[in-house]
C-alpha cells in the first residue's frame, strides 16, 4: 500500500471495521477463525511465514458478502483489513508465530537431556499459561545448562507474565550475557522495562534492537509509543509511521494495529491544536491527510 493512503485506510479502516462486527457478526467470526485455524499450522521458523499467513487471510475471505456501497476490489480490500485487525487482536497462534524466535539458534535448545526436558515441560506449562509452573521449569532447566539462552528467555517471559518485571529483567539479561544479540532478549526486556515504568531503559533496548534489527518492525512500534506517551510526539510519530511501512513492505498483518496507533496521534495532536507536527512528519512520508 502506497504510503499516501495510510491516514485515509485510518479513517475508512475503523468505521468498516465496526460495520463488520455489528452486521455481519456470524460470517466474519467464522472466516476469522478459519483465518486463525489456518495460521496455527504454520511453521513457527518458516521463512515465507508472512506470506503464509496472508494466504491465510485471503482464503478465509470467500464466505464473506461484499461490502454495500463499495466495489468488490474495495469490499475484498477492507473484509482483507477487518479480518487482519481481528487477528491481531484475538489469534494467538498469529502472535505465537509473528514473535517467535528462529530454532536453528545456536542456544535454541540444550545438549543436556535434562535441561532440555525441563525447558520442554516449561513450554507447555507456558503455553497453558501456567506460569508458576513455567518458571519452576524454566529455572530448573537454566539451573543446570546455564548457556541455554531460550531457557533463559522464556523464564523472563514467564515472570513477566506473572507481572514479576524486575525477574524478568534479570532473566533477560542473563540470556543477553550469552548472546547479545538476541532479537528475542532484547525486545522482551525493553517491554519489560517499559511495564516497570523505567521509561529510559525501555527506550535504550529499543534503540539498541533498532540498531541491530533496522529491517525489523517491532523496534520503532514500540520506541514510537513510547517517545509519543513521553512527551518526544514527533519522533514517536515519525516511528510509528516507520513501522508501519516495514509492516506493510512485509505484508505482516500487523500493520493494522500500527495504522490504528497513528490515528488516534492524529486524533490527539488535533485536539491539541497541533495538528503541524503530525503534519511535518506526514510531509517528511508524503503522507496526505484524506478525512472520510
Amino acid at each position: 500500500m502506497p504510503l499516501v493512503n495510510i491516514i485515509k485506510y485510518i479513517f475508512i479502516f475503523c468505521f468498516v471495521f465496526g460495520y463488520a462486527q455489528d452486521k455481519g457478526n456470524e460470517k466474519f467470526l467464522a472466516a476469522s477463525n478459519e483465518a486463525c485455524e489456518c495460521i496455527s499450522k504454520i511453521a513457527t521458523d518458516s521463512e515465507a511465514k508472512n506470506e503464509q499467513i496472508k494466504k491465510c487471510i485471503g482464503l478465509s475471505l470467500k464466505n464473506l458478502d461484499q461490502i454495500e456501497n463499495v466495489s468488490a476490489e474495495k469490499s475484498a480490500e477492507l473484509n482483507y483489513k477487518n479480518i487482519e485487525n481481528f487477528l491481531v487482536q484475538n489469534c494467538g497462534s498469529l502472535k505465537s508465530i509473528a514473535f517467535s524466535e528462529n530454532r536453528k539458534f545456536k542456544y535454541a535448545s540444550s545438549d543436556n537431556v535434562l535441561a532440555q526436558l525441563a525447558y520442554d515441560d516449561g513450554m507447555d506449562y507456558l503455553n497453558e499459561e501456567d506460569y508458576e509452573n513455567a518458571i519452576i521449569k524454566f529455572t530448573k532447566a537454566v539451573t543446570i545448562d546455564e548457556k541455554f539462552a531460550f531457557a533463559w528467555d522464556n523464564l523472563g517471559i514467564s515472570h513477566r507474565k506473572n507481572q514479576q518485571y524486575d525477574k524478568a529483567i534479570d532473566a533477560y539479561l542473563k540470556s543477553l550475557e550469552i548472546y547479545p544479540e538476541g532479537r528475542l532478549p532484547l525486545l522482551n526486556i525493553a517491554i519489560a522495562y517499559n511495564l516497570n515504568k523505567d521509561y529510559p531503559e525501555a527506550i535504550h533496548y529499543y534503540k539498541r534492537f533498532i540498531s541491530i534489527y533496522a529491517e525489523d518492525p517491532e523496534g520503532y512500534y514500540g520506541l514510537g509509543l513510547i517517545l509519543y506517551t513521553q512527551d518526544q510526539q514527533e519522533e514517536g510519530l515519525d516511528n510509528l509511521i516507520r513501522a508501519y511501512t516495514i509492516y506493510t513492505a512485509q505484508n505482516s498483518p500487523y500493520r493494522a494495529d500500527a495504522a490504528k496507533k497513528i490515528g488516534y496521534m492524529y486524533k490527539d495532536l488535533k485536539n491539541q491544536d497541533k495538528l503541524e507536527v503530525f503534519n511535518k512528519v506526514a510531509d517528511k512520508y508524503n503522507l496526505k491527510v484524506q478525512n472520510n
